[in-house]
């Protein structure tokens, strides 16, 4: 009778705790406006399940986008064959058509491709929840689902059409598979695994390191199992076959997932999409070897894939704008994921990691399933982090999406010798105790601002100082300017708005749009983080304007930390003697301000 009140009492606290993390993610999605990133992802994903073409986004893999499209089919939604860029194959204008140009409900549209992301979300929530169980107890699977459900960069980006939360899905479901596979080593865990492995590489590319992490715990597993009568390299090639027939059974469900989103696309724009994306001389081989597979519809599929593997290494390396705690670059920063992950991670979470690895030193592990799990947790995550600091693409925090079950699971598993026992008080398990509190607070004092979210080193009106782009500002907060205009009474204001949504659609009479280059001016002006920091870098590249001469002024409002808001009179701009950094003769713009012939040492450091 007691084990079934127990069975009943973790069910109840189970579902409690996924009910708190969907209403906590539905309602902030309900308050997000578009995202950058989602404006081509939404339309890409009702098109490959609508038309089944291919011809929009190839840079990301099918499956997520599909998801969220799905929902999408059952709507009467004005098609994106009436547009030019359907033709001209130009996803953004594709989705900037599609939500606000054709005669859809952009906030309709949006809502119902989310709610699919966050059923995505809750499955990851699971999968933490079956691992730990499995591997640790019913309290440390508890633990672990509570770590899960009150973790800001899960909850900010658990709702949003991207391919985030969906790769960190795939990582997860991939090792557990690929654990039991080398356990049971039976046929149909091998096709689990590589079904699963496939199902990561559809989900986001950031799976291709994968083949690197697999057979590092092939080397492992065949180091434990050793015996003088089970030699060490017989065991390694034994389970390095089973990779093998993983990475097959794989790259067969790939092809699978891929063939009925390009069913329809025609050879000639499948020729066109190789030609737009792979481009330069040096990258001729590759399109004359990709040309290959557009003829055919079956090789089609595969042609695409590779195509899609090559535009994500390509991006990696070619790096991206970025800013941090004052560094501007064209080329990324080399110690922007370290500082973001210090200043974006809750303080609970960063003891708790700190903590673990600390034990891992001073309680070493005996047990060969222990000394197992923890190649399973550590191997991903010191995988991901290397290529992710060998990389040039600091664009924002949601990248290390990956690890985080890894790390949720590990500080769970180093935590198991305290929470597992009968219950008593001690320092570790009041510690425990006061984190767990303390997470929670912290996370619910920032609803529903999760996107935006830094613990407590970083202020929260000056966020926009420390990073920017999707780990501040990615325009989710447009409708909540929308509200700030309407409470205000503003009967006009400039906007820098850098996301998904528009200005245009949401505040149409009151909204014109402003760019740095135009120089100074008076009245209110709304500029998103993003604009702010990066005209830092673009301005004197392109000798224009950059918002420096803002910073001589406090914001009247920050609209979700994301949005910088300033009303400036005419007396208040002659009285803060704002030069230029380089000779601007005229302006054309109404509303700007000429100021002549006057210089200064514009504020950037190329490093």
């Amino acid at each position: 009778m007691r084990k079934k009140r127990n069975s009943a009492l973790v069910y109840v606290i189970t579902v409690a705790i996924f009910a708190i993390f969907f209403c906590l993610s539905f309602f902030s999605s309900k308050g997000d406006s578009t995202t950058f990133d989602e404006v081509a992802h939404i339309p890409a994903g009702y098109s490959y399940d609508k038309y089944h073409d291919f011809r929009l986004n190839p840079e990301h893999p099918p499956l997520a986008k599909a998801i969220a499209g799905l929902p999408l089919t059952f709507m009467t939604i004005n098609g994106l064959k009436s547009d030019w860029s359907w033709e001209n194959i130009s996803q953004w204008r594709a989705g900037s058509y599609l939500l606000y140009e054709a005669g859809n409900d952009p906030v309709q549209i949006t809502t119902w491709a989310r709610v699919p992301m966050i059923i995505l979300a809750m499955l990851l929530g699971l999968m933490i929840f079956i691992w730990a169980k499995d591997w640790l107890g019913v309290k440390s699977a508890l633990f672990a689902l509570t770590l899960f459900a009150f973790y800001p960069d899960l909850l900010g980006h658990s709702h949003l059409v991207t391919t985030d939360i969906a790769a960190a899905l795939g990582f997860v479901i991939t090792i557990y598979t690929f654990d039991k596979m080398l356990k049971k080593q039976t046929f149909w865990w091998i096709v689990l695994a590589g079904v699963a492995f496939g199902l990561a590489q559809v989900l986001k590319f950031s799976a291709f390191l994968l083949y690197g992490v697999l057979p590092i715990l092939v080397f492992y597993r065949a180091w434990l199992d050793r015996t003088p009568k089970r030699r060490y390299w017989s065991l390694f090639w034994k389970y390095f076959k089973y990779f093998i027939w993983v990475c097959i059974v794989s790259l067969v469900l790939v092809w699978i997932v891929y063939l009925p989103f390009v069913w329809n696309t025609p050879a000639g724009i499948e020729h066109k999409v190789i030609e737009m994306n792979v481009t330069g001389d040096q990258t001729l081989f590759l399109r004359n070897f990709l040309h290959h597979f557009e003829n055919n519809v079956f090789a089609r599929a595969l042609g695409h894939y590779i195509l899609g593997v090559c535009l994500v290494f390509a991006r990696v390396a070619g790096g991206n704008a970025v800013y941090i705690m004052g560094q501007v670059s064209d080329k990324g920063v080399a110690w922007f994921f370290p500082v973001a992950y210090a200043i974006k991670t809750p303080l609970p979470i960063l003891i708790f990691l700190l903590w673990s690895i600390v034990s891992l030193f001073v309680y070493r592990a005996k047990d060969k399933e222990e000394k197992w799990l923890n190649w399973l947790l550590l191997t991903p995550l010191i995988v991901y982090w290397a290529f992710t600091l060998k990389g040039s693409l600091n664009i924002g925090i949601r990248h290390l999406m990956p690890t985080v079950p890894f790390v949720i699971l590990l500080i769970a598993s180093r935590m198991k010798r305290y929470i597992e026992k009968p219950f008593k008080w001690s320092l570790p398990v009041a510690a425990i105790i006061v984190l767990l509190f303390w997470l929670i607070a912290d996370v619910l004092s920032y609803y529903p601002q999760y996107i935006a979210y830094f613990n407590n080193i970083v202020p929260r009106d000056k966020r926009y100082e420390y990073l920017t782009d999707s780990s501040l500002d990615w325009g989710q907060d447009l409708y909540r300017l929308r509200d700030y205009v309407e409470a205000n009474h503003i009967e006009h204001i400039k906007i820098d708005y850098f996301g998904g949504s528009s200005t245009k659609y949401f505040i149409p009479s009151q909204a014109s749009d402003w760019i740095s280059s135009y120089g100074p001016t008076t009245g209110w002006l709304a500029v998103s983080a993003t604009m702010f920091q990066s005209s830092k870098l673009y301005g004197p590249l392109e000798s224009k304007w950059s918002y420096e001469w803002l910073e001589k002024f406090e914001p009247k409002a920050q609209i979700g930390g994301s949005i910088l808001v300033y009303n400036i009179s005419q007396e208040e701009l002659d009285a803060a003697n704002i030069q230029s950094a380089y000779p601007i003769t005229r302006f054309d713009i109404p509303g700007s301000v000429d100021i002549r012939n006057t210089k200064i040492s514009p504020i950037l450091n190329k490093n």
